[in-house]
């Protein structure tokens, strides 16, 4: 869990992680939780990274699809 939340840290999506153990006999404290993580995620404001074309690997959808055409030879692979 803490390794999670430093690389929500470095992300820049900080406080956006929340683990609570609740039992399934526990209604009322499943509400509880989630609606003051709701709140405290309306308070933090928009997603940081939304909107923003970002891979695991570094590229964006465009080189992505690029990469794919040059290894297709242009072609789409499913045109038969």
């Amino acid at each position: 869990m803490r390794f999670i939340q430093d690389l929500f840290k470095f992300m820049g999506l900080e406080g956006r992680l929340h683990l609570a153990w609740i039992s399934s006999a526990e209604a009322q404290k499943f509400t509880q939780v989630v609606t003051e993580f709701t709140e405290k995620i309306r308070k933090l404001g928009p997603n940081p990274l939304s909107g923003k074309n970002i891979h695991p690997f570094g590229e964006t959808g465009n080189s992505r699809a690029k990469k794919s055409e040059s290894i297709q030879g242009g072609q789409d692979a499913n045109a038969g």
